[in-house]
């Protein structure tokens, strides 16, 4: 019989759903996202590989392979819950309103934010000329969409919302979402910092989840991952394989311990830009 609810009804309101079939799921996105990740490059890495401008076209590759876990997510829902990616984002007028509004309101506090003084021995550096930079922009712009809207589709939208259909306990539908999201961000490469780089991604997915639960769509966490991520790979970047297309490099590497002082003021902005966007929502 087909299912009459319509493409967009989220999937947490489904009561309640199979445990059992939420880690199928994950075992089979991660089988697929794992063979189209592997494809995308094998097909991509030539002509990247070939154009002048490799540094911007290899972080460009990077985030657009995002599009595989979309993919990936896309073949999921289709074979296990009969549904698409739009059951996960909730409806979308909601979404539009209220990822605009968290949009206007967190804007000008990243740009405050962004123009905080930093140490002298953490003094960023010139990346890209302004021409070259805003040539580049909207290719950036739309690969960082494509990155941040795969995470919060997966984490917020499947993860999360098949918890908090099973479980009552915040501990469980927004703290372990939050948990993995965080864990998965750990590079070794980063040293001492690595698990610093963890707490601050764990943070950054517990706002988001809190902002998912309370406004029943993807909306304000899209607005807010999307504006944390062009901060972080479109303004000041480190200089390496996702500092392509960034204005500005870090001076130093994600494992210099001179990043420590930075990390708790880290942890300070996702929360006052969590406040924001709960303002906003609220307005």
């Amino acid at each position: 019989m087909t299912d009459p609810r319509p493409d967009s009804t989220p999937l947490w309101r489904d009561t309640p759903p199979a445990l059992w079939r939420s880690v199928l799921g994950l075992l089979i996105f991660l089988s697929l996202y794992s063979v189209l990740l592997s494809l995308w490059f094998i097909a991509l890495a030539p002509f990247a590989a070939a154009l002048p401008a490799g540094r911007q076209v290899a972080t460009l590759l990077m985030l657009t392979s995002f599009v595989t876990a979309l993919l990936a997510l896309e073949l999921v829902l289709r074979m296990l819950h009969g549904r698409g990616l739009a059951a996960l984002a909730g409806p979308l007028p909601p979404l539009l309103r209220q990822g605009g509004r968290v949009l206007l309101y967190a804007l000008p506090v990243m740009v405050v934010l962004s123009a905080l003084p930093m140490p002298e021995a953490l003094a960023p550096r010139r990346h890209l000329q302004t021409g070259a930079w805003l040539s580049w922009l909207p290719l950036g712009l739309l690969a960082v969409a494509i990155q941040i809207s795969a995470e919060e589709f997966l984490f917020r939208g499947y993860v999360q919302g098949r918890l908090r259909a099973r479980f009552d306990h915040p501990a469980l539908w927004l703290l372990l979402p939050a948990l993995l999201f965080g864990v998965l961000h750990f590079d070794p490469g980063s040293g001492g910092n690595a698990w610093w780089f963890v707490a601050s991604a764990t943070a950054f997915g517990l706002a988001a989840g809190d902002l998912t639960a309370r406004s029943g769509s993807l909306g304000p966490a899209l607005a807010l991952h999307f504006l944390n991520n062009c901060t972080a790979i479109l303004i000041l970047s480190f200089g390496d394989e996702l500092g392509g297309l960034a204005l500005y490099h870090m001076t130093i590497r994600q494992d210099d311990a001179a990043l420590l002082p930075l990390m708790p003021v880290d942890l300070a902005s996702t929360l006052v830009l969590w406040l924001t966007a709960r303002l906003a929502l609220r307005r």
